[in-house]
């Protein structure tokens, strides 16, 4: 695994956003513009794939605007570009998000006090959200959900079980991200490389979810892991006609939900009124 340079001091906890991007002309501004209007130390790594349409003028535009930097480099896939934009990355936290999802302006100034208040937290994830593009509507998931870490670890949650676990959500401490060997998993699968990220980092910790919204899956028309959902679930070791036990895997899940709300991290609130 390639090495990264030593984080700085948690007083100025630097967050590191990776963008792996490919002819992402028509979403990447959006994202763009969510994390340029982030709060304090981070910086965002766009790593271009040898875009052919005006992704690199859009993202050149915003140089100067926030701490964001461009890198061109071919890969073989989106967590290879993944991977090669990690190479870049100077941060205590680290987390990644695709050219067509976007943060909430608090998102990562709610990341850092939550790492700061929580030492011995090493992996968070938020509230799942999606952005519907076409009608432009959004939802939360209706409970705030708990992911036990021997679940993960296991597999369960995929699409023939528990559903996914909301990749553009999750945020990591550099140490475990040392630990966890991602290049094995990043430069190996295509689709699935979340999936399989995830059950990784659960060989090392536990992932622990805080009581805010922090990003949005945007659902659109093309996206790999419909198109190409076959693949993407032999990816994550099913069948494509395996369902799992769907039914009692979801009923567990809220369950286990609605009986852990205890273990959700309360966002640090300095109240004084």
């Amino acid at each position: 695994m390639g090495s990264l340079d030593a984080p700085r001091s948690y007083l100025f906890m630097l967050i590191s956003v990776v963008t792996p991007v490919l002819n992402g002309a028509r979403t990447i501004a959006r994202t763009l513009d969510s994390i340029a209007a982030q709060k304090g130390e981070f910086e965002h790594i766009v790593m271009d794939a040898g875009s052919k349409d005006a992704t690199e003028s859009i993202v050149q535009t915003y140089l100067g605007r926030y701490p964001v930097q461009w890198h061109q480099k071919k890969d073989r896939s989106l967590y290879e570009g993944v991977w090669n934009g990690m190479q870049h990355a100077r941060g205590d936290v680290l987390c990644y998000i695709n050219a067509d999802d976007q943060y909430l302006p608090w998102t990562l100034a709610t990341v850092r006090a939550v790492f700061e208040r929580n030492p011995d937290v090493e992996w968070i994830t938020g509230v799942p959200g999606l952005l519907n593009e076409s009608t432009g509507v959004g939802k939360l998931t209706p409970v705030i959900p708990i992911f036990p870490r021997s679940w993960i670890r296991r597999g369960w949650y995929s699409p023939g079980g528990m559903g996914g676990l909301q990749q553009e959500s999750m945020f990591w401490r550099r140490s475990l991200w040392e630990r966890s060997n991602p290049s094995e998993i990043l430069l190996k699968y295509r689709l699935a490389a979340d999936f399989n990220l995830w059950r990784r980092f659960a060989e090392h910790a536990e992932l622990r979810t805080v009581n805010s919204l922090l990003a949005s899956f945007t659902v659109s028309d093309g996206q790999l892991s419909w198109k190409q959902r076959d693949e993407y679930l032999r990816e994550c070791g099913l069948r494509p006609d395996q369902n799992r036990r769907r039914t009692w895997m979801r009923l567990a899940s809220r369950m286990a939900c609605i009986a852990g709300q205890f273990r959700v991290l309360q966002v640090p609130w300095d109240d004084n009124r």
